[in-house]
């Protein structure tokens, strides 16, 4: 299993190497772990890098990534890649990252594709309502993970 992870900030890398190290010691899952700092703009060699390992990825993770270069590259590449990857996580991100959210046939994207198709067709007023809920949902949940997985915590 590979799993792709891009963040902000440096007390990352230290604790996902070893959950990898830890994990794969103790269930043989072969799980690959590529984790990225995307507190700068990347340069061409650094990007080949990190496309080679979307490419190659199962889940990935996007976590505090608001830099408007590299988020405009990520957004055409998770969509490239998209029929490959299980999950896509995004934590506390710009909001074009936020719409990328993805695991398994739930699609945070596709709440607002519908919003915008319904508004077009008069209809919505209601299905609104519940879309607003569910990102509200989603938003909180996804606080609640990121409390759960972060290094500070």
């Amino acid at each position: 299993m590979h799993v792709t992870v891009l963040y902000v900030g440096s007390s990352l890398l230290a604790p996902l190497k070893n959950a990898e190290r830890e994990i794969n010691g103790g269930y043989q899952l072969e799980l690959r772990v590529a984790a990225y700092n995307f507190g700068a703009p990347l340069d061409q060699s650094e990007w080949s890098e990190v496309d080679r390992d979307l490419a190659e990825a199962d889940v990935v993770f996007v976590i505090h990534v608001m830099d408007g270069e590299n988020a405009a590259r990520l957004v055409p590449a998770l969509e490239r890649y998209r029929k490959r990857h299980h999950a896509v996580i995004v934590i506390n991100c710009m909001p074009e990252l936020m719409r990328r959210n993805r695991m398994g046939s739930l699609d945070v994207g596709s709440f607002s594709r519908s919003d915008s198709a319904d508004k077009e067709k008069g209809r919505g007023r209601g299905k609104k309502r519940k879309i607003n809920r569910a990102m509200r949902l989603f938003g909180a949940a996804g606080s609640w993970a990121f409390i759960l997985i972060s290094p500070a915590c």
